[in-house]
């Protein structure tokens, strides 16, 4: 199985920084390319009602995590590995990044212990890493 399409969920932690950093020296000779996704949970202070406070804090997000990813690109592309990225809104971020990868039938999903994503999640869940092993679509990899 040639795996053409490798997902990298990203939420800039030291542990997802790591995974990174340890998965481009093993893509670098298969050619694969990288779909780096960034969820930036969508969040309502009051209930369904989103404030402006809150419109104007998911774009100040959604900037960061756009610089981090453009550190990304550049990072793949020092390796010569095709990459893109992707942010998303998610009030589940494990269901998020398994509908992602099926969408873009990617061929492995790799991941690191991350914060954990919402409430919703620490109920049923360890983590959205355990979430995800669980009910990926894909192979998946998991970087201490």
């Amino acid at each position: 199985m040639k795996i053409k399409k490798i997902l990298i969920p990203y939420d800039a932690t030291p542990s997802s920084k790591r995974a990174v950093k340890k998965i481009f020296p093993l893509i670098e000779k298969h050619g694969s390319k990288i779909i780096f996704l960034s969820c930036i949970h969508d969040k309502a202070t009051f209930g369904f009602f989103k404030t402006k406070s809150d419109k104007k804090e998911i774009e100040r997000e959604r900037k960061t995590i756009q610089k981090y990813h453009e550190q990304l690109k550049k990072e793949a592309d020092s390796f010569d590995i095709p990459s893109s990225s992707k942010i998303i809104k998610s009030n589940l971020e494990s269901h998020s990044i398994i509908e992602y990868a099926k969408e873009q039938k990617v061929d492995l999903i790799v991941m690191s212990k991350s914060k954990l994503g919402t409430h919703a999640e620490k109920m049923y869940y360890n983590s959205t890493v355990d979430a995800v092993f669980k009910k990926a679509p894909c192979p998946f990899l998991y970087i201490p």
